[in-house]
């Protein structure tokens, strides 16, 4: 599935809903269907078990939408084994200095790039593969995105974004917007600046940048910014509010 990072380098953008609650395929494939190029797939706060992570993200790439893990925490094991499961690209959340990007680099990749091991069909859908085959196309497939979610990350944003093998920094909104002491307020202008200057700073260094909403109608500002990766809600809220809608339009029968 290398469509997916071309399609991040050509500079259109992309979509895809955070998912947490879904354990079955037919959500999947209607997320499929609705024409989101990928799913987020969240190990950070909910309690997905790997056996699941890895039905759901196999039958995410069989439907033709790329699936994203976001791992727990940045470590090898995590991240290794989040694409050992298929996902095409790994999210790794709290990132705050170089170092942490590097290393994030250096988990998800094969040699000479990074120091993966190598092992498992998975991570090409099981299709038959020779090592030098699976190494060369997984390396050319595979997408990593960091979180920048605190202030301090957004002092080194240019530093985080100079790293190599790098393909996208998304903004953690809530906590960056508790990291500058202002929760929830995202439409405070000392919150609208710190997230364009991260977009306008990571667009220059040639990555893409991404952002985190719920209303896809806000994410204007953001392209306008620079921003190409868009995280569209959440599977529980898109629920909530297709419910909320019903339930709203049978009570005014009645008023």
């Amino acid at each position: 599935m290398a469509g997916f990072k071309e399609k991040l380098q050509s500079g259109v953008a992309v979509s895809g809903p955070i998912v947490s609650e879904i354990r079955t395929v037919g959500l999947i494939k209607a997320l499929a269907n609705a024409g989101h190029d990928f799913v987020w797939l969240d190990m950070e706060h909910a309690m997905f078990g790997w056996e699941t992570i890895q039905t759901l993200v196999q039958y995410s790439r069989a439907v033709g939408i790329t699936p994203l893990v976001r791992a727990t925490d940045l470590s090898y094991p995590l991240v290794a084994r989040a694409l050992d499961a298929g996902a095409i690209g790994v999210i790794v959340p709290r990132v705050d200095t170089r170092e942490q990007v590097e290393a994030a680099v250096q988990y998800a990749y094969y040699p000479p790039m990074g120091r993966r091991g190598a092992g498992g069909e998975g991570r090409y859908g099981y299709e038959r593969r020779t090592p030098a085959e699976g190494v060369t196309e997984v390396n050319d497939a595979t997408v990593v995105v960091v979180q920048v979610e605190t202030v301090e990350a957004v002092e080194r944003i240019d530093d985080l974004a100079s790293v190599d093998g790098l393909d996208v920094i998304c903004v953690g909104p809530q906590d960056l917007s508790i990291s500058l002491g202002m929760p929830g307020q995202f439409d405070n202008p000392k919150f609208v600046e710190t997230v364009t200057h991260v977009m306008e700073r990571v667009t220059a260094a040639g990555k893409v940048c991404g952002m985190v909403e719920r209303d896809a109608r806000r994410f204007q500002r953001w392209y306008d910014a620079g921003g190409r990766f868009f995280a569209t809600n959440t599977d529980s809220n898109l629920i909530y509010l297709g419910a909320k809608a019903d339930v709203d339009i049978v009570r005014g029968f009645t008023s």
